[in-house]
């Protein structure tokens, strides 16, 4: 219901957002995604292998919470710097004004102080199997932001600064709740133990490289979009990717159920990972399905300016399904401390940089979708060395 309701607010956003305006949330949700992941880094890797093997060891539990935010604050110091600038120049290429870059500026900001206050460490409650309680705190703020877009829109206050605004406030009301009770499980602080923090810098280098190549990839998209297309291309691309976020409740339960029950599992490793990898793909074939057989049903959320991107639409879904799918799977393994051929992605992900301008036109929605899935192609490679690896370890 959570991940419900956040995609119908974004389907409305994408619905009643002038084209112009949309272009502009299509970036500051990109942005906010890559400090996302890039904060993150490895951190979260290494933090969800340690807790799966000590659970339930409050003490060592709470060692690990001290250790990997350490680890994300000196991530960030590396990290947020140019991506605030990265922002500032797509802003300013979109056109918008410098009161505008300001105030998306600012609310970049304080999305990354929210993001570190609540995330990777909210994993403790997941372990704990108080998933429930997480998902009723999202799934009251989902309601919240749809019902504050709602109120936007009937009082003619929604705008791109106004939208991105409800999703960073609402954001912080996440951070109490979170940090109340996880102080509930391990109510004494403790301090970060040496070979933790060795071990997430381990899996935080090893990851980096692969973090920062995602990052700039999906700001290669938005660039090539922002110089070779139109605002009505930008725009249509960014509405089309919200359609994908149905498939965000399937996302939220692997990092619910199936990461902690892969990455505490100790027996038939590989059937498992088959077994959760195919469950959360399904999800994936049904949206393509849909949008083949009845793509104005999916249209119709995203409004009348973009009602004409049928064959769009089918490219939009193949390629989400490809992502996740992948995503899924190397997010089981990854989570389990198996991230070691991670670094292939940067390569053929080079080379398919070079391959894709031959062969797409990446000023098109299209070209630009099709180009944004090429790079699942080193995904999955690093995931099949991974296992690989695992497997002559004996691990899997």
């Amino acid at each position: 219901m959570a991940q419900i309701f956040s995609a119908v607010a974004g389907l409305l956003i994408a619905r009643w957002l002038s084209v112009d305006d949309y272009a502009l949330y299509t970036i500051i949700i990109t942005i906010m995604g890559a400090i996302s992941v890039l904060t993150k880094g490895g951190a979260h890797l290494g933090f969800a292998a340690i807790i799966g093997r000590h659970w339930p060891d409050m003490g060592r539990v709470a060692a690990a919470i001290s250790a990997v935010r350490v680890a994300r604050r000196i991530l960030s110091w590396i990290v947020l710097p140019p991506l605030l600038v990265a922002a500032g120049f797509l802003f300013s290429r979109q056109g918008a004004d410098i009161i505008t870059i300001i105030y998306l500026t600012i609310l970049l900001i304080l999305f990354w102080i929210t993001d570190m206050q609540s995330r990777v460490i909210d994993q403790v409650l997941f372990f704990s199997k108080q998933t429930t309680r997480i998902q009723l705190v999202d799934t009251v703020l989902g309601l919240g932001r749809l019902g504050a877009v709602l109120c936007l829109f009937y009082l003619h206050l929604l705008s791109t600064v106004s939208a991105s605004a409800t999703g960073v406030i609402l954001a912080a009301f996440r951070v109490w709740p979170i940090t109340t009770w996880i102080k509930e499980l391990a109510p004494t602080q403790a301090l970060a133990l040496q070979e933790d923090v060795e071990e997430i810098r381990a899996v935080t280098i090893r990851q980096l490289p692969a973090e920062l190549f995602y990052v700039f990839q999906s700001q290669l998209v938005l660039a090539t979009l922002t110089m070779f297309g139109q605002p009505i291309n930008l725009a249509g691309f960014g509405a089309l990717t919200r359609i994908p976020q149905l498939l965000l409740p399937v996302q939220s339960y692997c990092y619910a159920f199936c990461v902690p029950i892969f990455s505490s599992r100790q027996r038939e490793v590989a059937p498992v990972l088959l077994m959760l990898t195919a469950l959360c793909s399904a999800p994936g074939l049904v949206l393509i399905a849909v949008a083949l057989i009845f793509p104005s049903w999916l249209l119709f959320f995203i409004g009348p300016n973009y009602s004409s991107l049928d064959h769009q639409l089918l490219v939009c879904a193949t390629t989400a399904a490809i992502t996740h799918s992948s995503g899924i799977a190397w997010n089981l393994v990854a989570h389990r401390g198996w991230n070691k051929w991670v670094w292939v992605q940067i390569p053929v992900g080079f080379v398919w940089c070079g391959l894709a301008p031959i062969f797409l036109d990446l000023g098109s929605i299209e070209g630009a979708l099709w180009f944004q899935c090429g790079f699942s192609g080193g995904l999955i490679i690093a995931t099949l060395l991974d296992l690989f690896d695992a497997y002559q370890r004996g691990d899997l």
